[in-house]
């Protein structure tokens, strides 16, 4: 009797540790490698972080280094600094105001007044096309495609042809995009392989200025008699930017001299 109940004992215990041991390949395994994964990944991003962390601050002081390099360089003149000089070369009156900066590919330049857009070359001379809207524009966009989009304040865009204005659609938009003033903005070595250094355009009443975005120092200001309304972005192809006064559109191009 004693026999039969100390066998039973024992074929519970194997029967219990296998069903252990088949819990634990099943669920006890996975959860133990789910668990060393999961620390795998917190120390994998603590280390990424940390290096992380390091470069940036690395960076920052390689930087900081490099700066004040910079500096000293051009405050003690080890290099001849370059000069710059800004002539108007062209200008074009038209018998309406010009209300939008200019826009401008690598042909044509591209004029907008109050429900008018103009299309010229770049030298001013000519103008290729001009049309007029029953609507009163607010912007335009160049587009891919050899397009441009016209923004009216009636909320509508419409897209036309380039070369020759003729209208390709026509779009209602429920709200009109924010108009981007490009009072300030930077013209960078990349950009401009010409120049040693990239230089901060701004411009306010009658004065367009150039300075050193290293040191702050100014390089050129040009002097204009009246007051400039709209500046263009920087023609890379013609070394240039155009700046509006009301009616009038000028070209002023960048004379550089080492």
């Amino acid at each position: 009797m004693k026999s039969k109940t100390k066998k039973r004992i024992i074929a519970f215990i194997m029967a219990l540790i296998i069903i252990m041991t088949v819990a634990y390949v099943f669920y006890g395994k996975n959860w133990l490698a789910e668990q060393q994964y999961i620390q795998r990944q917190k120390n994998s991003e603590f280390l990424k972080n940390e290096l992380m962390q390091k470069m940036l601050d690395i960076e920052k002081q390689s930087q900081e280094v490099f700066n004040e390099i910079l500096n000293l360089s051009y405050d003690i003149e080890l290099f001849q600094k370059q000069k710059i000089k800004l002539k108007k070369t062209d200008e074009r009156i038209f018998e309406v105001n010009l209300e939008q900066k200019p826009y401008f590919d690598y042909k044509n330049l591209y004029l907008i007044s109050s429900n008018q857009i103009f299309v010229l070359n770049k030298d001013l001379k000519k103008i290729k096309w001009d049309k007029h809207f029953e609507e009163e524009l607010i912007n335009i966009e160049l587009l891919d495609a050899n397009r441009i989009l016209v923004l009216t304040k009636q909320k509508n865009a419409i897209c036309l042809n380039r070369d020759s204005g003729k209208e390709i659609w026509i779009k209602q938009l429920k709200t009109l995009p924010k108009i981007k003033d490009n009072s300030i903005f930077q013209i960078s070595l990349n950009k401009f392989k010409q120049l040693d250094r990239s230089i901060i355009v701004m411009y306010s009443d009658n004065e367009i200025e150039l300075i050193e975005n290293i040191t702050g120092t100014s390089m050129v200001i040009y002097h204009s008699e009246n007051k400039i309304e709209y500046l263009s972005d920087f023609d890379i192809l013609e070394k240039c930017i155009y700046f509006i006064e009301k009616n009038k559109i000028s070209k002023l191009i960048f004379d550089v001299k080492s």
